[in-house]
């Protein structure tokens, strides 16, 4: 920055010689660099080469100076908002809010459509212009269905619906008069038996007949099972008890009857007496019964999920 060294009498006003700082500006010449001021101005700017306010104190009170002021308040007096976006009028030249710029809404005394209007007509129609608070609140009558009279076309096709519906109900009516209800037999409305369900089901039930196998359920696969209901009657006139019970296939008829003899508790004398009242024995429970034989596989004899009884004192022929 040129500092007036060039000039013979700044000296005589104070000047600061050339490539020498201002007093006020010793060490901290960046706001005067940055203003390039000359040697007038800086004395302008300080009053005085020594003193009054330095550069320091210069940039303060610029930065702490109050912006300049954004848009403009509304002329209207009784509204005087800060609009940032104001609006003049065409006729006054005045700056008003958006809501007070038309010329009816301040009272333009410059408009030719106002201004032959007395200040009640004014307020008035500043007043029409302005939306009404009831105007503001959703329709009450807004849900209410419309009470106006059906057209005649709607009213000729409800009166052939209301016959139509007429007619089918006078057809039902005569069609069950004319039929007779007859009660379904018992044995149209048994379920037939389905065997392969009926056997997964007893699957899930079975429990094992012979004891060592209790406790090791999984020394026996599925495939070698045999899925059976035993039953016995310890009075014939009474209905038999039924377990469910699963063995392995390769067992004895007789060695079968042991374990459903300890299964319901019936004492086994057949290695003991030869008395037929005391014998015991397995057969399927038929009409008449079929004996199964003792030294042959239970599982040649009895289907998978069939029906076998334990019998006591039966006379086999």
């Amino acid at each position: 920055m040129k500092r007036g060294g060039g000039d013979k009498d700044g000296a005589n006003k104070g000047w600061a010689p050339a490539g020498e700082a201002w007093p006020c500006c010793a060490g901290r010449q960046l706001l005067c660099d940055t203003l390039a001021l000359s040697n007038e101005a800086h004395e302008r700017r300080h009053r005085s080469p020594r003193l009054l306010i330095s550069c320091d104190e210069a940039l303060f009170l610029m930065a702490s100076a109050p912006p300049a002021e954004l848009g403009a308040h509304c002329s209207l007096p009784s509204c005087n908002a800060l609009d940032f976006l104001p609006i003049v009028c065409l006729h006054c030249s005045a700056s008003f809010c958006g809501r007070h710029a038309p010329p009816s809404s301040h009272s333009c005394p410059s408009d030719p459509s106002t201004s032959s209007l007395s200040p009640d007509e004014l307020d008035a129609s500043r007043a029409d212009d302005q939306p009404s608070f009831r105007s503001l609140l959703p329709d009450p009558k807004r849900h209410k269905r419309e009470t106006s009279e059906p057209s005649e076309e709607e009213r000729v096709k409800k009166e052939g619906q209301q016959a139509a519906l007429a007619k089918l109900k006078a057809s039902f009516a005569k069609g069950k008069a004319g039929t007779t209800s007859t009660p379904p037999t018992p044995s149209a409305t048994a379920k037939k038996p389905n065997p392969t369900l009926d056997l997964m089901r007893l699957k899930g039930r079975a429990v094992p007949a012979d004891p060592k196998h209790v406790k090791r359920a999984g020394d026996v696969p599925m495939s070698d099972r045999l899925f059976l209901k035993v039953q016995h009657a310890k009075v014939a006139a009474k209905e038999p008890d039924v377990r469910e019970v699963w063995v392995s296939k390769d067992i004895t008829a007789g060695k079968a009857l042991d374990l459903f003899a300890d299964l319901f508790k019936v004492t086994n004398d057949n290695n003991a007496t030869t008395d037929p009242s005391k014998l015991l024995s397995l057969g399927l429970p038929d009409d008449p019964p079929t004996r199964l034989t003792l030294s042959e596989p239970l599982s040649a004899q009895v289907a998978n999920g069939g029906t076998v009884q334990l019998y006591k004192g039966i006379l086999w022929p």
